[in-house]
């Protein structure tokens, strides 16, 4: 018992230091547009306002995670605390699964790549991974602890909700007497406050609207993300699914199925494979108990595969490292902007954002661990792209975007040129973005502007720093 102690609490530790590398790897600018989207809720509980917390869902996600998120950026608008609250779900999950299934479930979703892409994001999927954690350990154990698990996982996301609603039937259905009835009032009472928010999406046109992908680019895209050594232990997943494991499986997959086929969900929106991890986790076990011989098979497949993907995203730490010995255009701007300046951050998607595999060693002249509350109390939308999500670090308000657009632009200058603060401007790894450059001259017609060229040239372009004055 004590071996198996030690072998959880070793698990445990390989998931956190998985899951910190992957926070190290993921501050980059798409994670401050993520913590945008948090921008109304912020609002809410800054000014008092707990019934606006209902209706405060974040595009199709249930308000549990944004609420959270809320109260965090509001409380310490530190992006290392954000980042961590994921991480720290991911781990949990990781736990509550090891505490029921044992230690080599658990290391199955210590390092299973459809669960770690997603373990330091700014979104509800670690928090509704921890959610079917909690499905899967409570399924056969006590109602209230079902209901309650069925009512986190409502709360967390729409698929773990649906997922979560069908176990309770099944399970319903070999309860007797009261147990069967409490345990349907209560979940049906846990999950009313949000209900009207899930009928009115389902009322909205946007809902049904994803894009689709080609089956094939779909198919390739998720083998890519499984990895060889997780399509080695899909037997050793479908032979342990039984019994409340087979129950919510059949619901998680059955429902994004459907909800693929009816364009409510997107093919190409990987992380909904690491919600139905922790069953794929805790159906190993169960075959595991059958086979007990093939454990050290299932160990070595994991280790290989938690070593290669740590081995991949140490090679972006350590390129992120390597780049802050560069001079690259944004120390410029830091070495010389005032106190009230304003700093655009242009910096093209060189790639979709679906893989999770993008980094930024540009964001990291701001350390993460710093505060960095919005800047509010202009008169445009927070949440609008266009605006870059503006930023106080340190002093400076801090703007990021992929592109530059001419009104939003003129609205910022015009405030901090009124304000008689300097506006700069900050291109970087930008040589992919056919036309870039030009548009952004067309934005910069009607103002004074000093071009400078930073840096040398690695493949992206050299760093552009423009210094923005009124045209005299």
């Amino acid at each position: 018992m004590r071996s198996n102690s030690l072998a959880l609490i070793a698990v445990l530790v390989l998931a956190a230091a998985l899951r910190v590398l992957r926070m190290i790897v993921r501050w980059d600018e798409i994670t401050l547009a993520y913590a945008a989207y948090a921008e109304p809720i912020v609002q809410a509980i800054a000014g008092f306002h707990p019934s606006a917390l209902l209706g405060s869902w974040i595009g199709l996600h249930p308000p549990l995670w944004g609420v959270i998120h809320g109260a965090l950026e509001w409380v310490a608008p530190i992006p290392f605390l954000w980042m961590g609250f994921s991480v720290a779900c991911s781990t949990c999950a990781v736990f509550v699964v090891g505490r029921v299934g044992g230690w080599v479930p658990a290391l199955v979703l210590a390092t299973a790549p459809v669960h770690l892409l997603d373990a330091a994001e700014l979104n509800n999927y670690p928090l509704a991974s921890l959610a079917v954690a909690a499905l899967v350990v409570c399924a056969e154990g006590g109602w209230l602890q079902l209901a309650l698990a069925a009512i986190f996982a409502g709360w967390a996301h729409l698929l773990t909700g649906v997922g979560a609603v069908g176990l309770v039937l099944w399970r319903s259905i070999r309860l007797r007497g009261p147990s069967r009835l409490a345990l349907l009032s209560v979940v049906v009472a846990g999950l009313m406050p949000i209900a009207g928010g899930a009928f009115r999406l389902m009322g909205q046109g946007s809902t049904w609207a994803q894009p689709e992908v080609p089956t094939l680019r779909w198919l390739g895209f998720v083998a890519d993300t499984v990895g060889p050594e997780g399509w080695f232990l899909v037997p050793f997943v479908l032979l342990g699914l039984r019994g409340s494991t087979r129950a919510l499986w059949v619901c998680l997959v059955g429902t994004l199925v459907v909800a693929v086929g009816l364009d409510a969900a997107a093919s190409h929106q990987r992380p909904y494979l690491g919600l139905i991890a922790p069953v794929a986790a805790m159906a190993v076990a169960h075959t595991l108990r059958r086979y007990p011989r093939l454990t050290w098979v299932v160990v070595g497949l994991c280790l290989v595969r938690g070593g290669r993907f740590a081995a991949d995203d140490l090679g972006r730490v350590s390129a992120i490292i390597s780049d802050q010995e560069r001079s690259r255009g944004i120390d410029l701007v830091l070495s010389q902007a005032s106190p009230g300046d304003t700093v655009w951050l242009v910096a093209p998607a060189l790639q979709a954002d679906d893989d999770k595999t993008a980094f930024s060693a540009v964001l990291w002249r701001f350390t993460p661990w710093t505060s960095m509350p919005m800047a509010l109390g202009g008169d445009f939308e927070f949440k609008d792209y266009r605006y870059g999500q503006p930023r106080k670090v340190g002093g400076l308000t801090v703007h990021t975007s992929t592109e530059l657009y001419p009104a939003p632009f003129d609205h910022i200058f015009a405030k901090a040129n009124a304000d008689g603060h300097a506006v700069w401007v900050v291109v970087y790894d930008h040589s992919p973005a056919t036309g870039l450059i030009a548009r952004i001259e067309h934005v910069m017609a009607p103002y004074s502007v000093a071009w400078q060229s930073v840096g040398e040239d690695q493949g992206l372009g050299a760093d552009l720093v423009l210094r923005v004055r009124a045209s005299l």
